[in-house]
Parts: structure tokens; sequence; C-alpha cells
């Protein structure tokens, strides 16, 4: 049986922090990914997300900044090494496990943010904000009403813009167009009032919580970190009770 290819899409999906520069990623297709993105799930179909696309360099390199600032304060100074090593065990050949250490303490994994063209940095960068002053506020038919029933719930818009944002990565794979999400730079509540000023984001109303980066590839990357299987992560019926169903074969 032949593998899905929805599945196949989500399993060769990879982080690309390396572009090619000099080759863009037209509106039309930004367009398709962000339509895309749109049909994720949201409680009651209140689609409490908008997205900014940014091509804008010098607001690509103030967010950017950001990232690789926090990045040298929580990898560079708060976090012991020891810790670190720990985190990228699955990353057996020592000099590969060095370099990826480098780029952390450093910062210089997330200098692709600022899309610069020696630094093989993204063309687009995208950031998504979610309503969270209640679940009624983006459609209007509810707007005003206090959401569903009354009920006040900020992490519903954040668990649909998640899904919203995923939706975007799939969406840009399937065509070939490579993506990162990352948060570090929205992470620090000062950082989220600095993008939000910078980007005209009506905050604290509308909240940017997650950035994804778009460009053509500048490397294959096939391999990936490891994953649990199911027979590690998934229970029947109680925690700790094994989930005993296996892989299809799609031979």
């Amino acid at each position: 049986m032949k593998e899905n290819i929805t599945i196949k899409t989500i399993k060769e999906r990879r982080a690309i922090r390396d572009y090619e520069t000099s080759k863009d990623v037209p509106d039309e297709l930004i367009y398709e990914i962000i339509e895309a993105g749109g049909y994720a799930p949201s409680a009651e179909n209140q689609q409490p997300w908008r997205v900014i696309v940014v091509r804008d360099k010098k607001l690509q390199k103030f967010i950017g900044q950001i990232a690789v600032e926090r990045t040298i304060e929580l990898f560079g100074r708060a976090t012991p090494r020891e810790e670190i090593e720990r985190r990228l065990s699955y990353i057996q050949a020592k000099p590969s496990l060095e370099r990826t250490i480098d780029i952390l303490v450093t910062g210089k994994r997330f200098e692709y943010i600022k899309g610069k063209p020696e630094d093989n940095g993204a063309p687009v960068l995208l950031v998504l904000a979610v309503d969270q002053t209640h679940v009624g506020n983006s459609q209007p038919t509810l707007r005003g009403t206090g959401g569903v029933y009354g009920w006040s719930s900020p992490r519903h818009a954040v668990i649909a813009g998640s899904m919203m944002m995923q939706n975007m990565t799939l969406a840009a794979s399937s065509m070939g167009i490579g993506s990162c999400v990352s948060s570090v730079q929205l992470d620090h509540f000062d950082d989220v009032g600095a993008v939000s000023e910078k980007l005209g984001i009506p905050y604290p109303h509308w909240v940017p919580i997650l950035c994804l980066t778009l460009g053509y590839p500048k490397f294959a990357r096939t391999l990936g970190p490891p994953r649990q299987p199911p027979e590690e992560i998934a229970f029947k019926d109680k925690w700790g009770k094994p989930f005993p169903a296996r892989r299809r074969n799609h031979e």
C-alpha cells in the first residue's frame, strides 16, 4: 500500500535556516500558504488570527536581532553547558554537536531571520498574531458577546494560531518552499510589545505569538532529529498502559 501523500509531506518537512536568496517567493504563493493556514480548525470557527507579511529588510533585521540577543541570553548565559549537551544528545558526531552548540551560544542560529543574503537569510518573514481578548472578538456574528456562552479563554486563540502555523509550514513544504517556525523573539513581554509597536499590531488586543520564515532551501535537508514512535508516547485507555497497534505495511 502506497504511503499517504499528506503523511509523507508531514514526515519530510524540515526546519530550513539556509535559503536561496537569489530566488524570491512570489506573493501569489505566499497567498496560497496563508490561505491554507486559514483552513485550520478554531473554536466556533472564530479564526482568531492575523498574518503580517514582512519583506522590509529593516523590519526583518529588527525582529531577527531580538531573536539573536535572546538566544545568546538563554543559551550563552542562562543555560549550563551540560544542559545544552543533554538537549542535543541526539547528535552523535562530536564536530556536529560542537558546531550546533556554537551557533546557539553565539546566537548565530537565528541570523537567518534578518534576511541578509550573506547569511543565506530568509526572503520573507510571516508574523502571526492572535486575538486573546475573548473567543468572540474576531467574527462579526459573535463580536462583543463575550464569546460562546460568555466563556473567555485566551488559550483557544493560541491553540488555533498554532494549528494555523502548522498548516502553513506543511503547505509551504508541499510547494518545495522551506520554512522555519520561531518564537524566541516573542517569548519575553518586552519583545512582544516592541515587535507589536514596530509592526503596528494593536497590542494587547492582538498579540504576536509566532514567526515563520519562507524561502527556497539553499541545501537539501533530508535528515532530522529522531522522533519518538507511538509505542513510546501513546497509551490505551489509561496512562502507562501500552497502545498495542503497529504500523501498516506500505510495500
